[in-house]
């Protein structure tokens, strides 16, 4: 009696790329049961949860989605809308729909990109 082992053609360090625009839509998915009340300023609570812990995944991740909201090329795995917790969940929601609505000018998301950036930088001191 054989045994047959199922060997992947996929490389080992081959990532699932989503766009952005696909990984929001997935993000809403998850997110749709959530209900909190939204921040005043969805940008300003978005740094503020960077800054408590830049290291933390979830600020990794954030720093990312600021970055594809002004232009940058950045790509997403599926994956990594499980990263989230509820409240950062609802917070990106917030974050969504202020983008959609337009309701900030693109100098404040500029601005609060490079202040992203530059949190992450921080980290390693």
């Amino acid at each position: 009696m054989s045994a047959s082992i199922s060997v992947s053609t996929t490389p080992f360090n081959a990532v699932e790329g989503l766009s952005f625009a696909t990984f929001q839509n997935e993000l809403r998915h998850v997110a749709r049961f959530i209900t909190a009340a939204a921040p005043a300023n969805p940008l300003e609570a978005v740094l503020a949860a960077i800054r408590r812990n830049p290291a933390l995944s979830q600020a990794r991740l954030l720093t990312r989605i600021l970055a594809a909201y002004i232009g940058r090329q950045v790509s997403f795995r599926s994956a990594e809308v499980a990263a989230f917790d509820r409240e950062h969940l609802a917070l990106l929601v917030a974050l969504m729909n202020a983008h959609e609505a337009g309701t900030l000018p693109a100098a404040e998301w500029e601005r609060a990109a490079n202040e992203a950036d530059a949190a992450q930088r921080d980290i390693g001191g």
